[in-house]
């Protein structure tokens, strides 16, 4: 399996075999982190593999998994750190389900340290051999239909259709799936669903991390499909308030 089947057949695994995974596929992922695309280079995002599999420490946390390794995820403070963030772990996420180790995000959980340079902890993703099925249909995966996520401005290509199909299956925290779409045949503005009431920052931390995660799949699939993706920001719609959601960037597909 590659990364772009992943994204259509991963599923969050919450059983693992606690026992190391083979020294030669930890080595292959530690490169992949090292080297793993960045959404914004002014961001600074750390990662740090935190073993668990002999048990030594417990892992304390609201929603925390018992798993045989920890990715500890690190950033700035920000929207755009955050959004970067989201953007580099779910690459990583895809790779780990590639080479057939489970997943699993989770929020409000804590291993590792607190903090890493100046960067601080945003959340972690617990990872290992699973001991449930590693993969599932994408109908099996619980998520909004196209025609609820996205405005039809014009009729898309066939190859934008694709790529947001493969947003669609995007992880959000608590299923949130925050993110919606207007459509041209060659182009898509992307939005974060407004909360109708005020968020702490830590919801609105994570939306952001989640805003990251759909992007990593957009722009997976626009390489997937050999679509040139231009992604930019316009400022006319930054300044500008919307009612039910907040812009966050522009994507072109100069060949779709």
């Amino acid at each position: 399996m590659d990364i772009y089947n992943a994204i259509f057949n991963r599923k969050s695994v919450r059983k693992f075999k606690m026992e190391p995974v083979e020294g030669g596929l930890l080595v292959m992922l530690r490169k992949f982190i090292a080297s793993v695309a960045l959404l914004d280079k002014e961001c600074n995002t750390e990662f740090e593999i935190y073993e668990h599999w002999n048990r030594k420490e417990r892992i304390k946390g609201l929603w925390k998994v018992d798993a045989p390794y920890y990715l500890v995820v690190y950033c700035g403070d920000g929207h755009a750190a955050a959004r970067n963030a989201g953007y580099m772990a779910e690459q990583i996420v895809l790779y780990m389900t590639a080479k057939g180790l489970g997943s699993c995000y989770l929020g409000d959980t804590r291993a590792g340290s607190a903090k890493k340079d100046d960067l601080g902890r945003i959340l972690v993703i617990g990872f290992g051999y699973p001991d449930e099925p590693l993969y599932r249909n994408d109908d099996e995966a619980h998520r909004l239909p196209l025609n609820r996520l996205c405005v039809y401005k014009e009729e898309p290509s066939t190859g934008v259709k694709k790529i947001l199909e493969a947003a669609r299956m995007a992880p959000s925290s608590l299923n949130s799936q925050p993110w919606r779409f207007v459509v041209y045949s060659d182009r898509i503005y992307v939005f974060a669903k407004k909360e109708l009431l005020p968020r702490p920052a830590a919801f609105l931390k994570m939306r952001d991390f989640d805003m990251g995660i759909v992007l990593s799949h957009i722009l997976l699939a626009a390489e997937e499909l050999w679509i040139n993706p231009e992604l930019t920001t316009e400022e006319q719609f930054l300044k500008k308030a919307y009612k039910n959601g907040e812009y966050i960037c522009t994507i072109n597909f100069n060949n779709a």
